[in-house]
């Protein structure tokens, strides 16, 4: 069985920031925690921010991928918030860091390019003017709103349920696409 390099990097760096900031964790230090080489790391990534997009990514957000363009979208999002609220500490401190690849700019990126290709998928052709339209409206405006809300949430303990949270998201990104979806048959945001 071959070594996930990857995935050593990632839950080392997890590993280390239940004791230390991520902001403070150095990649010399990921290393050797790790045991794996300077080379195999900048292998596979650009530097620790492009490491903490793979753990948002794989970890956070799993089912928000090419692979998965036929999920439900409220069930994937409480397996998201669900593990935002599991790696509580990393969340909070990835989307405080700022700067050049930083997490909360690739949040937006990420939600807009998938919705994108979720959308284009469920639509089955090319995606008219206002689906386009609404598609990136509905990506930044929830990513923007989620990322702020979710900081809160975590930041103060709010007493919101996972799924209530992701009920409420759901519904917000429904306005106005069960119309545009008629086509396609299916509203991608019903409960």
């Amino acid at each position: 069985m071959a070594l996930d390099i990857k995935e050593i990097l990632a839950n080392g760096l997890l590993e280390l920031n239940k004791t230390q900031s991520l902001s403070t964790i150095t990649i010399k230090q990921l290393l050797s925690y790790t045991k794996v080489s300077k080379q195999s790391f900048y292998n596979h990534f650009l530097d620790k921010n492009h490491l903490i997009q793979y753990i948002y990514e794989n970890k956070i957000i799993p089912d928000f991928n090419d692979h998965n363009l036929h999920l439900s979208f409220y069930d994937s999002l409480v397996i998201s918030f669900d593990n935002m609220l599991k790696y509580k500490k990393f969340m909070k401190e990835a989307c405080m860091i700022e700067g050049q690849n930083c997490l909360k700019d690739y949040i937006f990126e990420h939600c807009k390019e998938f919705d994108l290709k979720w959308h284009q998928e469920l639509y089955g052709e090319e995606l008219p003017e206002t689906l386009y339209f609404a598609t990136i409206y509905h990506a930044t405006a929830s990513s923007s709103m989620t990322l702020s809300w979710i900081l809160s949430w975590i930041l103060s303990d709010m007493n919101v349920e996972v799924e209530e949270m992701a009920r409420m998201i759901t519904q917000m990104r429904s306005i106005g696409m069960e119309k545009l979806f008629e086509k396609a048959g299916k509203n991608p945001y019903e409960i």
